[in-house]
């Protein structure tokens, strides 16, 4: 069986464990990338987009390699774009087309009404889709697999949710060659998961969902051994080299301290290379920032997101205390830990005021950087009913975002910021380069009324790219290797056309 992936310019670990686990049974797999250059989060220009479009190109290479099946994993924020490829490949290409990702989780009736989608993966994929290729191998697609919907004969065919896959261990490792042979610039940063799932529920999260979904499937929350995530990274650093690493756990620090003693002692002489992760405030204590030190952590981002405890009680359902807040920042302080906070702007019933307390919190208790992401609705998530019981949302609203309509995404302006809210979040783009009597003088003053709100872009070179060491941006490597690659690349075949036409 040949199985194509159809792909953003963002790297998926999910992607990456199915075809691991498809090819170690035989099965062909390749990854079709649309770099989506002038057209992704950082920076839209819609002419230079349409320059650099790489779709022409994608359907050109499917057609040579004669995929049995083409999948997508799809997030909200590029569902459209998804859609607009998979239209175009259906109309070219005789092969099924199955979306999968937690936008075809969440709402998947609505994703199979697209003529062009003919199943839907939903949860974890890895034997699932191992399942579908062996019964279309056989020529008889087996209709009746678990965490697959099907299209057949103009009815919608609704099948179970399999049980999670509890020993993590069990897998093979993820197959990066997957996407480092589709393009250079994955390679800059190696991702790297040590666990699946979240202890929490944020009510704007989709793991409010997800954890609904999987009721009586198993353990949401479950761990790779120490071990298991060494020996993947020593087999990396053999095959690839490995110059940064990302963990992309929810909350890396959810580990107990002796899978951190054991990770630390491992890491620390076997890999030797920074790397960067995320957690929750909950989840600090000294005795876990002083392994992760250890370890080789440049940098961790912690989940901030609102310094209302009302907001984050009664709206996030994200039970943090204000001293544990201060007290989290302030340990990984003490530990010599480079410390990125997220925050999130406009949420629901969030006055300027809010955004004012978190700038003075920031001015006085300063961190390496700060991300202030807007707040957007995400299909199926918990807040959504909140936000119609306040007449946030109407039904159409609801209906928009589950199609992917006129989708901003998270790191950008989001769903519902005010101009005064916009105003703040460029503010924060600079408060870390101001000096605190500055920053006072502004807020005191309400000065920040006489910004103009900035591009996202400028907001991603000053909070971003200007705050972290160029050894250590890692975003910024990956950002100009992909723009580099496929601009040549782009130009090349510009230069052979011509050549050809002469």
């Amino acid at each position: 069986m040949r199985i194509a992936f159809v792909n953003d310019s963002c790297e998926r670990i999910g992607v990456e464990y199915i075809s691991a686990v498809l090819k170690l049974h035989g099965h062909s797999v390749k990854l079709f990338i649309d770099p989506q250059l002038f057209d992704d989060e950082n920076v839209t220009f819609r002419p230079l987009a349409s320059l650099f479009n790489y779709k022409k190109a994608i359907l050109s290479d499917l057609k040579f390699y004669k995929p049995d099946l083409v999948c997508f994993s799809v997030v909200t924020d590029f569902y459209q774009w998804a859609c607009k490829l998979a239209k175009s490949i259906k109309s070219e290409i005789n092969a099924p087309i199955l979306f999968g990702g937690i936008h075809a989780t969440t709402v998947p009736e609505n994703v199979l009404k697209n003529d062009f989608v003919d199943m839907v993966c939903r949860g974890e994929g890895e034997y699932a889709l191992l399942e579908l290729a062996n019964s279309m191998q056989k020529a008889n697609i087996d209709c009746s697999i678990k965490n697959i919907w099907f299209k057949k004969n103009g009815q919608i065919i609704k099948n179970d949710v399999r049980p999670l896959i509890e020993d993590l261990d069990s897998l093979p490792f993820p197959d990066k060659s997957l996407f480092y042979e589709a393009s250079p610039h994955f390679s800059k940063c190696y991702f790297l998961i040590t666990n699946r799932g979240c202890a929490y529920s944020c009510s704007y999260c989709s793991n409010s969902f997800m954890k609904k979904f999987y009721k009586n499937k198993g353990e949401f929350l479950r761990f790779r051994s120490a071990r298991n995530v060494i020996d993947e990274l020593v087999l990396a650093k053999e095959k690839h080299g490995i110059s940064f690493v990302r963990i992309h756990d929810d909350d890396f620090l959810t580990h107990d301290i002796p899978w951190f003693e054991e990770f630390s002692d491992k890491y620390s002489g076997l890999i030797k290379a920074p790397f960067a992760c995320f957690t929750h405030p909950n989840s600090v204590t000294p005795q876990k920032a002083k392994l992760l030190k250890k370890s080789g952590c440049h940098d961790i981002e912690l989940g901030i997101q609102s310094i209302s405890s009302n907001t984050r009680y009664n709206i996030m359902n994200r039970p943090v205390t204000d001293h544990q807040l201060l007290y989290s920042i302030n340990t990984l302080k003490d530990s010599g830990i480079n410390i990125i906070t997220d925050n999130i702007l406009g949420m629901p019933n969030q006055g300027s005021k809010e955004i004012v307390d978190l700038l003075k919190f920031y001015n006085e208790n300063r961190v390496m950087k700060i991300y202030c992401f807007g707040f957007r609705h995400y299909p199926a998530t918990d807040i959504i009913e909140y936000s119609k019981k306040k007449s946030l949302l109407t039904n159409k609203d609801i209906e928009d975002l589950e199609n992917g309509v006129e989708v901003k995404t998270f790191i950008q302006s989001g769903d519902i910021l005010s101009f005064e809210q916009k105003q703040l979040q460029t503010f924060f783009a600079f408060l870390l380069y101001l000096p605190k009597i500055m920053n006072n003088f502004i807020l005191k003053h309400k000065l920040y009324r006489l910004i103009i709100p900035l591009p996202y872009f400028i907001h991603v070179i000053f909070s971003n790219w200007l705050r972290i060491p160029f050894k250590y941006n890692w975003a910024l490597h990956i950002t100009l290797c992909r723009y580099n690659h496929f601009i040549n690349k782009k130009f090349l075949e510009i230069f052979k056309r011509s050549k050809t036409s002469k």
